[in-house]
């Protein structure tokens, strides 16, 4: 029971937080997030990259070199998935919330149980 988890992003690298990602993967196993990121003009992409090495298995980042905004965003991260890995279900963001985050993969999980 694998969750795949799309989240799109750009010019994060203020407010990004290596540690709660770090958390987030530790105690959810089996989801596997998509980074997009979208057009972003700082170090976003950078420090995405590094989540990506440490967590490979587990962590894909695209890059989108022009900010197309949200919706096309998600949608290359959904196409990438569904061609990359197969998931019981697929989950998307546009932010880096990880209380929101927990929030829906406990749902999914419950969900999936009861199917």
């Amino acid at each position: 029971m694998n969750t795949g988890i799309v989240i799109a992003l750009t010019n994060i690298e203020n407010i990004i937080d290596f540690l709660k990602i770090e958390d987030f993967l530790e105690s959810n196993k089996n989801i596997h997030i998509c980074f997009v990121n979208n057009g972003s003009t700082d170090d976003t992409l950078g420090i995405l990259k590094l989540c990506e090495k440490k967590f490979e298995d587990r962590v894909s980042v695209i890059s989108i070199k022009n900010n197309k905004g949200h919706e096309s965003a998600l949608k290359v991260g959904f196409r990438f998935l569904l061609n990359t890995m197969s998931f019981s279900s697929i989950s998307f963001s546009t932010q880096l919330n990880f209380n929101d985050l927990n929030a829906v993969t406990k749902f999914q999980n419950k969900t999936l149980a009861i199917n």
